[in-house]
């Protein structure tokens, strides 16, 4: 296994969660400095899980493995 592969096994999914808070933390600056309210991190959450239900599946994620 590669140390890629590695990596990515180990953080995949704290990775993601890593990357939103670290997004929503960039926005929250931007959203402050125009004088709005920051977002939380579960309405950020709650957002992304209503866009996320909104997708198609790619094909490859319906394939039995």
């Amino acid at each position: 296994m590669s140390q890629r592969d590695g990596l990515f096994r180990r953080f995949g999914p704290l990775q993601n969660e890593g990357l939103l808070l670290l997004n929503l933390e960039a926005i929250n600056v931007l959203r402050v400095k125009a004088g709005l309210a920051p977002f939380t991190p579960a309405q950020a959450m709650t957002r992304l899980e209503e866009i996320l239900s909104s997708l198609q599946p790619y094909d490859w994620m319906n394939q039995d493995h």
